[in-house]
């Protein structure tokens, strides 16, 4: 999806070293003379100063690159200095060096601190590489978690050193009850289907190729799945893409979606037109519109008024969060005045 670049203030001269982004201190600044970029991630981003606070007309569109300054801690989780006492989410960039990337979405941890419970299923605990270990947690046991990670694109969160279990088979919203159900159906007369973006190829399990098919462009349907509670469309032998990526097909077609957060979020109120109360991580909101703004940032309707700004993995389901930018209608003018 081409996305317009904004202007915001001028970067700042002093650059990062490449510092290990998983093993922070619960404080830290870092400066160093080694240049890193951080490219802005699907979703946009917006900055903080150094108290964590956000900031009015401080935000980043998507795919747009900037030097890094120093590194310092909110939360126990990594920032980096963009402008003066402007400071983005590393979790919302793609941190690259002389073009290698640094911080690929598998690797990256963030730090929580509550407890959650298994579903109605047992769930499988998987060590740091992702595999599980034949180890499961009992349903309806209750855990403590700290941390969050991906493996395959999916959250994860630890309950022990060296055990994750899937954000997904918690007790999270009922929308994502049926994780592990997978359902396949032939469509009768499907129409072929009309690409909105640059669509991630998965297999018939749902995990991504790591390959995109162009946008604009058009394929046959041969069956529709449904793979933990998301529905995906087959254009070819052993290779699906969201139903989302198709320009007639909603994510609210069904009704309203939804969203676990995976992070504290601040929220869009259009009745002050400004960034207002913050909900909390763990929290659960129904979802009922999306839209796209003129510089390529998303925003979703909790309320009459209130509505989530997109960042990156912001929810506890990765795939869900796609699913909603893919569905949102174009408003120009949404919320512009954050990106002058």
């Amino acid at each position: 999806m081409n996305k317009k670049k904004i202007v915001l203030a001028s970067t700042l001269a002093i650059l990062l070293a490449p510092a290990a982004l998983n093993t922070l201190p619960t404080t830290q600044i870092v400066h160093a003379d080694t240049q890193l970029i951080g490219t802005i991630r699907r979703g946009g981003a917006v900055a903080v100063d150094g108290n964590g606070h956000f900031i009015n007309g401080a935000a980043f569109g998507n795919f747009t690159s900037w030097k890094l300054g120093q590194r310092i801690t909110i939360g126990g989780n990594p920032y980096y200095e963009v402008a003066t006492n402007e400071y983005v989410d590393a979790s919302s960039m793609d941190i690259t060096q002389n073009g290698k990337l640094l911080n690929p979405i598998n690797n990256q941890i963030s730090y929580i601190n509550r407890v959650e419970t298994v579903g109605s299923k047992a769930a499988t605990i998987v060590n740091n590489n992702g595999a599980a270990t034949g180890v499961t947690l009992p349903a309806g046991s209750a855990w403590k978690v700290d941390q969050v990670r991906y493996f395959n694109s999916y959250p994860y969160y630890r309950v022990a050193t060296n055990e994750w279990v899937k954000a997904l088979d918690f007790n999270v919203a009922s929308s994502v009850n049926n994780d592990s159900q997978t359902v396949t159906t032939t469509p009768t007369a499907h129409q072929p289907i009309t690409l909105r973006t640059n669509a991630t190829l998965y297999n018939g399990n749902g995990v991504s190729l790591g390959t995109t098919l162009p946008k604009g462009s058009s394929w046959k349907v041969a069956q529709e799945k449904t793979i933990n509670g998301h529905q995906y469309y087959q254009v070819a032998t052993n290779e699906w893409v969201l139903a989302t990526e198709d320009k007639n097909t909603s994510v609210f077609s069904k009704g309203t979606a939804t969203v676990t957060l995976a992070k504290p979020v601040q929220l869009y109120d259009t009745s002050s037109n400004s960034m207002t109360r913050t909900l909390p991580a763990g929290s659960s909101w129904k979802v009922n519109a999306t839209v796209e703004n003129s510089a390529g940032y998303f925003f979703a309707k909790v309320s009459n008024n209130e509505w989530i700004p997109l960042g990156s993995s912001i929810f506890t389901d990765n795939v869900l969060q796609e699913e909603l930018a893919n569905s949102s209608a174009y408003e120009p003018y949404f919320a512009i005045n954050l990106f002058k």
